[in-house]
């Protein structure tokens, strides 16, 4: 007997990231039986702010400040070479793909759209665009692409191949938007995926690719994963902090049952897999929040500890942090975590960010990471329109309050992304920024002063010196010339692995919540954000 033909579907992700979406949907058509393969396109690079207009720079671009004020764009990228798109051709022509789709986000529309048309014209096969920014503005995207995913796409990839067998349209699949007789066909958003059964993520090199610097790479592992590995045990936010994609997902598909999350013995089965056929050292959890759920914890520190044993890092959130299940985590494996600030203003944080977390706490959460002998980063946004100098000196003042141990990589400028809760405000306020660049450049080095190891008697000193005001590179003498940067450093896999896999289960006799459910108690009800539109 011959066997029944299976769809084949060229899964492309503009610029190497930490997108999970290519790899977890080649899972779910490899478990289904179908032909994948993964096409990397591309790398974004780094370059100083003021070299940014002599390069392509993405949609909403990413602006860091480092050590010394200085600032610099992330999202920074090569035009596609003819040589590059011939590779693509190449390959594709050579994989006879019956769908083609892109995932990717706000930031990558530009490229994206370049890229389809040309393999549109080269290959007439139809594409589809899925992820975060076609999810935020289908209309916006399907000026480009044939089909759009509005949901998440792991039953709607499957659907489409099943489709594509049958010789069924694509037309009318639940969740998805397209083109018909000149028209939008738009559909319902489909229910949300049973998050304990998706496939495992197809990292498998043979059947992923490489396309930049003129070169195609073959048998390929993301490089700026090396040998880590990235995962999701949840899915979802408790939170609605209003510069966050979380927050826009709520309130498009509802709050309750938002977050989910696997259980146990699925995350471990990944992980040793994972371990066993890519050689992984250590893991990297993206969960928005990892340590929600305290009595999943309990079960999952023990098993990690046991049958993964490696060095791991994760997000945490201020009222999310307990000291019994930061210590859980630190005997199973924790090194580093980070932990959003985001702003040392109060005033910011509960009327702009939607995130009234009390900064006492918030000093709280690190102290009881630092004492695990956890390593900690924060996350800090500046540049935020609705900023006074009081806050920013609010800011400086708190920074100064925390342990020198924390660490920081840079202080990101807010990105007003589209159908964001904050946009809407700014939006509707009229808001242009408050404060000017020539201040900010003063503050983002107060910023880097602060966590210094001078005194604060010091500190104090320098900030109110009117000099350094009007000339902050003055400071800089005063300022780390750079940081290092190293989530899991090549040390902690050492340690990690040293340790005895025994657990020592005696903290767990702590006293945890008896319900499954994450502590929330400075996240707004679904009430209180305003519905966000589905396009803008």
């Amino acid at each position: 007997m011959t066997a029944a033909p299976m769809a084949r579907i060229a899964l492309i992700k503009p610029f190497t990231g930490l997108n999970l979406a290519v790899s977890q949907l080649s899972g779910e058509l490899q478990r289904a039986g179908h032909e994948s393969i993964i096409v990397y396109l591309k790398d974004y690079y780094v370059t100083a702010a003021e070299n940014a207009d002599d390069h392509l720079v993405a949609e909403l671009p990413g602006t860091v400040v480092g050590p010394r004020g200085q600032a610099l764009v992330w999202n920074c990228y090569e035009r596609v070479s003819d040589q590059e798109y011939d590779l693509l051709f190449g390959l594709l022509r050579d994989f006879q793909p019956d769908l083609i789709g892109f995932s990717l986000t706000s930031s990558g529309f530009s490229l994206t759209g370049e890229v389809t048309r040309r393999v549109r014209e080269a290959l007439g096969v139809p594409i589809i665009w899925g992820g975060a920014g076609p999810t935020l503005q289908p209309e916006r995207c399907l000026e480009d692409a044939d089909l759009i995913c509005t949901d998440e796409g792991e039953e709607v990839i499957v659907e489409l191949a099943r489709r594509l067998d049958a010789g069924e349209e694509l037309i009318g699949t639940e969740g998805v938007w397209g083109w018909q007789n000149d028209e939008i066909v738009k559909t319902p958003h489909r229910s949300r995926a049973d998050f304990e059964n998706i496939a495992i993520p197809d990292f498998d090199p043979a059947r992923t690719f490489h396309i930049g610097g003129g070169r195609l790479a073959r048998d390929f592992y993301p490089s700026n994963l090396g040998r880590q590995y990235p995962i999701m045990t949840s899915r979802g936010c408790p939170f609605s902090c209003s510069f966050c994609i979380e927050s826009v997902y709520q309130d498009m598909f509802g709050k309750t049952g938002s977050l989910r999350r696997r259980s146990v013995g699925v995350v471990i089965e990944e992980l040793v897999q994972a371990k066993e056929k890519h050689g992984i050292e250590a893991v990297l959890f993206y969960d928005d929040v990892f340590t929600t759920h305290r009595k999943w914890l309990r079960e999952f520190a023990p098993r990690y500890r046991n049958e993964v044993a490696l060095p791991f890092w994760c997000y945490t959130y201020p009222t999310t942090t307990h000291r019994e299940d930061i210590q859980l985590l630190a005997n199973a494996g924790c090194v580093s975590m980070t932990m959003g600030i985001q702003s040392g203003s109060s005033r910011i944080l509960r009327e702009h960010f939607s995130r009234p977390t009390p900064l006492g706490r918030t000093r709280e959460a690190i102290q009881i990471i630092l004492d695990a002998g956890i390593q900690c980063f924060f996350d800090l946004i500046t540049k935020v329109e609705f900023e006074t100098e009081d806050d920013l000196r609010q800011t400086f003042e708190f920074l100064m309050k925390l342990p020198k141990d924390i660490r920081c990589v840079g202080f990101a400028e807010m990105v007003k992304f589209p159908g964001y809760g904050y946009t809407a405000d700014v939006a509707d306020a009229g808001k242009s920024h408050t404060v000017s660049d020539d201040l900010y450049r003063y503050y983002h080095r107060l910023y880097w002063l602060a966590l210094t190891d001078l005194t604060d008697e010091l500190k104090l000193r320098l900030a109110d010196d009117p000099k350094f005001r009007d000339r902050p590179e003055l400071l800089d003498e005063y300022l780390p010339a750079a940081v290092p940067f190293e989530f899991i450093p090549k040390k902690a896999m050492k340690d990690v692995a040293q340790r005895p896999k025994v657990f020592d289960v005696g903290i767990a006799q702590s006293t945890f919540l008896d319900s499954d459910a994450p502590e929330a108690e400075d996240s707004p009800k679904n009430g209180d954000r305003r519905r966000l539109p589905l396009a803008t």
